[in-house]
C-alpha cells in the first residue's frame, strides 16, 4: 500500500512537471499586449514593432532595408508587385505576398524611403490584424492586438 501511494505521488510529480514546463514553451519570438511576432526567416536581422500612443490613425507602416547599401544609383526607387507583374527596381524590399489569417486591410501603398529600402503603409483595416508577409524570400508573421498606428521596421542581413 505505502509503494502503491509512493508511486501515485511520483506519477503526479511528473505529471505536474510536464505540465509546467509545456506551458513556458511557447511557439512565439515575442509576445506584448499590443502585438504578437509568430515567426520570421533568418535572413531578417532584426523586427521592431511600435504603436504611436497619440495618433488616432489606423495605419500600419512596414519598412523594409537591407543593411548594407545594395544600389548603385543615387535615385530613390521602390517595386511594388501586383499580381503577377512587378512595378518598380528589383534591387529594393519587394513585397511580394501578405497572407491575411486575421482582421483585414483594404488598400496596401508602396513607396521609396531611401536607396536602400522601401515603405509599405496598409490603411483600412480590421484588428486584430494577423499578416504573413512574404518579400525577397522572406516572411514575417505577426498580429497586432489593438488598433492604432503601427510601425514594422524589418532589416535585413547582408
Amino acid at each position: 500500500m505505502k509503494n502503491l501511494l509512493l508511486s501515485f505521488v511520483c506519477l503526479l510529480t511528473m505529471i505536474s512537471f510536464n505540465s509546467l514546463a509545456s506551458d513556458s514553451k511557447t511557439d512565439t519570438l515575442k509576445k506584448t499586449s499590443q502585438y504578437v511576432l509568430y515567426s520570421k526567416t533568418e535572413n531578417i536581422n532584426d523586427i521592431f514593432i511600435s504603436k504611436n500612443k497619440k495618433s488616432k490613425d489606423n495605419i500600419v507602416s512596414v519598412k523594409i532595408s537591407f543593411a548594407s547599401v545594395q544600389s548603385n544609383s543615387n535615385a530613390i526607387k521602390t517595386a511594388v508587385l501586383q499580381g503577377n507583374k512587378q512595378y518598380g527596381e528589383d534591387n529594393h524590399p519587394t513585397i511580394s505576398n501578405v497572407k491575411i489569417l486575421k482582421g483585414k486591410y483594404e488598400d496596401m501603398k508602396g513607396e521609396a524611403a531611401s536607396k536602400t529600402a522601401s515603405l509599405y503603409t496598409f490603411t483600412k483595416l480590421e484588428f486584430p490584424l494577423h499578416l504573413q508577409v512574404s518579400f525577397m524570400g522572406e516572411i514575417v508573421d505577426f498580429e497586432l492586438l489593438e488598433p492604432g498606428k503601427w510601425d514594422i521596421d524589418l532589416k535585413l542581413k547582408k
